[in-house]
């Protein structure tokens, strides 16, 4: 227990993710940005898709719907998240994690398992 408890104050801290930078991004930015991010890979990891409108549905508890969607747009600016629109309705847009967002995501998310464990 005590060392799953000092990982997650470390974790918190923001001391392990120097190295990747959309994870100090996301977290970087309270609730919201932390809900996002989370929110963002794992349907990417179901295989589904998500649009801005959907996101702001599950994320504005957080956030105002204005600041979510300046979010979102500095994350697809600073190139951690993607727009990609619809085929079936272009004026359906998409969220999805760039590739660099999930390899950090990945190696972070595998480095967190085995300070747990």
């Amino acid at each position: 227990m005590t060392k799953l408890a000092k990982y997650l104050i470390k974790d918190f801290k923001g001391d392990g993710d120097k190295s990747k930078p959309s994870i100090q991004f996301f977290r970087s930015h309270g609730a919201y940005g932390y809900m996002i991010w989370l929110t963002v890979i794992s349907i990417h990891d179901d295989k589904k898709n998500i649009s801005i409108e959907e996101l702001v549905s599950i994320v504005d508890k957080y956030g105002s719907r204005r600041t979510i969607i300046d979010f979102i747009n500095k994350s697809v600016e600073a190139k951690y998240l993607e727009k990609k629109i619809s085929n079936d309705d272009k004026r359906k847009i998409f969220i999805i994690p760039s590739d660099n967002t999930i390899k950090e995501f990945s190696e972070w998310s595998n480095t967190f398992i085995k300070n747990i464990i």
